[in-house]
Formats: structure tokens, C-alpha cells, sequence
């Protein structure tokens, strides 16, 4: 069974345009509220799968992957520790070893500091929804602090 991903479910019943008013008659309707059902249904494998890590800051990890993995930019383990404000890589050591020895994550060194880490999608398809979600409304908490200075400073 294929997952349908958020962005396709929009795109497949026109959600983009709020102007769209949405009649579903028929075989259509059904579709509808089977892809919808899906779709919530994976959601909630997903913060299933997530809260069940169990490395203490392994869903961080995941989380903030979902959120820098945007248009295939490359990123490193330090680019994870930033982005959760996190001042030492040590601290997500045995995150990045559990999500890699459970196949969540991919890691690829390139020298023996400079690691490439990204969501493993391909074998864990209901990541890309969670990659998705989190890249629309998730804030990582350097996005949080950033967000916070703007407001404070007015």
C-alpha cells in the first residue's frame, strides 16, 4: 500500500486555494475520507515512532533532520546540534547511534569528523510525511530563541 503524502493529498482534491469550495460527490467523497483516514493514520505512526525512541533526544534528532533536510542541502551533525541549540555534539551521540543502528537515519562520513545525515525515507516511507509537516510548522528551537530575540528587540 502506498502512502500518500500531504503534499499530494492537497494538490489531489485543489486545498492549495482557499477561494476552492470543496464538493465531493460520490466514488469521490469516499476517496476523500479514505485518503484522509491514511493519512492520519501514518501521522500517528509517526509520533508513535517517535516517542517510542528509545534514545532520549532521538526524537529531536528526527525532528529537526525533517526541518533542515529542505531542496537536498547537505547536512551535517553539527547543523543538528545548532539548530537544537544544543552546545556539544557529545550530548547527541547516542541518538545519532540509535536512530542509525534502527535505520531511521542515514549517516555518511566523509572524514572522520564530518559526517553527512539525512532521514532514511526510502526505507522508512512515512518520514517523508513527517519531513512534510515539520517543515511547515515545526520551529526548531534556534528558530524559537531567533524568533524570541525579534520579538523582544521590537
Amino acid at each position: 500500500m502506498m502512502t500518500l503524502s500531504y503534499e499530494e493529498f492537497i494538490k489531489k482534491y485543489s486545498l492549495e486555494n482557499i477561494n476552492n469550495k470543496l464538493e465531493l460527490k460520490g466514488q469521490d467523497k469516499i476517496d476523500f475520507y479514505n485518503d484522509l483516514d491514511k493519512l492520519l493514520r501514518v501521522i500517528c505512526r509517526i509520533f508513535d515512532k517517535i516517542t517510542n525512541i528509545a534514545s532520549l533526544r532521538g526524537g529531536q534528532v528526527l525532528m529537526s533532520l525533517a526541518k533542515l533536510q529542505d531542496g537536498g542541502s547537505v547536512i551535517n551533525k553539527t547543523d543538528v546540534m545548532r539548530s537544537l541549540n544544543i552546545d556539544r555534539l557529545e550530548k547527541l551521540k547516542h541518538a545519532f547511534d540509535y536512530l542509525k543502528r534502527e535505520n531511521y537515519i542515514n549517516i555518511e562520513e566523509k572524514t572522520e569528523k564530518f559526517h553527512i545525515v539525512s532521514l532514511n525515507e526510502q526505507d522508512n516511507p512515512d518520514l517523508t510525511i513527517l519531513r512534510e509537516i515539520v517543515q511547515k510548522y515545526w520551529l526548531t528551537p534556534e528558530q524559537e530563541i531567533a524568533k524570541t530575540r525579534r520579538w523582544i528587540e521590537g
